[in-house]
């Protein structure tokens, strides 16, 4: 009964420790689970952070790109109400010359040929001017739409870094799992080895107990019977006394 009453308070105690272990266990499971949880979330506000940014510059590089425009439309305009009003001044002029020179217009037809010429040259010039201009607006376009295509690649090369930067997270959680399983794998072996090594401490406790109580029952024995062997050495010794005095009387009687 004490050997079975020891057994099951072992059994109980290890039973105990292994269901406080489990709870530990599944605590901290919960709690690894809680941070995977909150670096998701904070992964997808991140995530959904970079999307608005991204958005908002694009949407401020067309905003960009279209005030440009609208400024280089304005010039253009501007430019060409200029050389309209300068051509309205010179056609102006030149009938004013015209109305003024009617009486002299064979003296004067040499100094017209050259203010038609003058003219000419100034619409040639103009006509340079504005293409000189619509190629400057060209190439301003063209190098406005090269930095809005490099901005382009260095947010797309920020997000690539942002995706792999998430992706090497995922794997450190997965490590990290990995290694929960095989914390908990390796504290069940330990569980069973610690069992297994009570168990054998109390089977060696009862082979101990059982060859105490077997020497104690030998002993108690061999005591048994020399105490019997006394008696029976007490018993002849007083049967020879007895008998020895036996005898004496007898001798006394005889004399």
């Amino acid at each position: 009964l004490f050997l079975n009453a020891k057994c099951n308070m072992i059994r109980d105690r290890q039973v105990l420790e292994k269901q406080l272990i489990h709870k530990e266990l599944e605590e901290e499971e919960k709690r690894l689970d809680k941070m995977m949880e909150m670096e998701r979330d904070k992964g997808m506000e991140v995530q959904e952070e970079l999307e608005r940014h991204r958005r908002q510059e694009m949407l401020r590089a067309r905003q960009d790109i279209v005030k440009q425009m609208e400024k280089n439309a304005e010039e253009r305009a501007l430019r060409a109400e200029e050389l309209y009003q300068e051509g309205q001044r010179q056609l102006q002029r030149l009938e004013q010359m015209k109305r003024e020179d009617r009486k002299a217009w064979e003296q004067k037809q040499e100094q017209q040929r050259q203010i038609l010429a003058e003219i000419q040259h100034l619409n040639m010039e103009s006509q340079r001017l504005k293409d000189k201009q619509r190629e400057q607006e060209r190439l301003e376009d063209e190098r406005v739409l090269e930095q809005q295509r490099q901005k382009a690649e260095r947010e797309a090369a920020w997000e690539a870094e942002q995706e792999q930067l998430r992706l090497e997270k995922e794997k450190e959680l997965a490590r990290l799992r990995a290694m929960q399983q095989q914390a908990q794998d390796w504290q069940a072996e330990l569980d069973a080895l610690r069992a297994k090594r009570n168990q054998e401490a109390a089977d060696r406790e009862w082979r101990r107990q059982e060859l105490e109580r077997a020497r104690k029952k030998a002993e108690l024995e061999q005591q048994l019977r020399q105490e019997r062997l006394q008696q029976v050495a007490q018993k002849e010794q007083y049967v020879a006394m007895q008998v020895e005095q036996d005898r004496q009387e007898f001798q006394r009687v005889l004399r």
